[in-house]
């Protein structure tokens, strides 16, 4: 059983359909175990079954043969109640086949463990949780990904991997929610901080582009909502700095009737709504 994928901008009855069928698989997860290692770090994962999710989540960490860590790696933002079911699975986000991984995310010598979660549900949500080892024990980093999930790609070739993600705050933001198309996203994890450097990875962003233009050329094929790849391919022009070309793509659809949403024609504040938006959460 695994959490929603990390997806690129794909047209929603496909992303649903997935998601719908992730959230049936939850209802009856089985026990079970993982094991990852790196280095001198070894981290066992072990759940009992739930009728719904799974129950008694605990994790062992040791390092250099030495526990550091025995506990739920679920208590960090609650996700789910640590005594378990209440609908969460462990599932693997991505490409991956696991749900627990070992190795060194920022180059320090020192490997994290990373816990993939599954909160169910047929629009959410897949979670990571990042222990991070402080001296003299294990700290867990809360991440929640929403439906994109992420997949770890050394994009720069540095020997640390960047992860490669969508921006689930589009999702449902400009139109259904199976309409929605979400752009690229790219983080660095550094010393128990997340940040955002989408701009200096120009690759996933085009790639992500090309895909929501051919999302919208479809939308407008079959008279389906074009709300949702609209903004996508915005924010995706904005992140690449091709903020310029964002007002004509919008003024040329909208003479041309093709800003489409749920209800039919988008009003007039349909482009203020979006770049305001897009201000909002750092693209322009």
């Amino acid at each position: 059983m695994r959490a929603p994928r990390r997806r690129s901008a794909l047209a929603a009855a496909v992303v649903a359909a997935a998601l719908l069928a992730g959230a049936g698989a939850a209802q009856a997860d089985p026990g079970g175990s993982a094991t990852a290692s790196s280095g001198a770090v070894a981290a066992n994962l072990s759940w009992s079954s739930a009728p719904f999710g799974v129950r008694d989540a605990r994790l062992i960490v040791a390092r250099a043969g030495v526990k550091l860590f025995d506990g739920s790696p679920l208590v960090a933002g609650h996700s789910c109640k640590p005594a378990g079911g209440d609908g969460c699975t462990f599932a693997p986000s991505g490409s991956r086949t696991g749900p627990l991984q070992v190795l060194d995310l920022d180059g320090d010598g020192e490997p994290e463990i990373l816990v993939d979660v599954f909160t169910g549900g047929a629009h959410c949500c897949a979670v990571t949780e990042i222990l991070r080892f402080t001296g003299a024990g294990y700290a867990p980093l809360e991440v929640p990904w929403g439906d994109a999930g992420y997949d770890l790609r050394d994009l720069d070739h540095d020997g640390r991997p960047e992860i490669s993600t969508l921006d689930d705050a589009f999702a449902g933001a400009f139109s259904s929610f199976a309409a929605s198309v979400l752009p690229a996203r790219v983080l660095q994890y550094r010393a128990g901080v997340l940040t955002a450097v989408t701009r200096f990875f120009p690759g996933p962003v085009r790639a992500n582009l090309r895909i929501a233009r051919r999302t919208l050329r479809r939308a407008l094929r079959r008279h389906f909502e074009t709300l949702g790849a609209v903004a996508a391919i915005t924010a995706d022009l904005y992140t690449l700095g091709r903020g310029g070309e964002a007002r004509p793509f919008l003024r040329r659809l909208r003479a041309r009737g093709r800003l489409v949403g749920i209800n039919g024609q988008a009003g007039r504040r349909f482009e203020r709504r979006l770049l305001t938006f897009l201000h909002r959460h750092g693209y322009r």
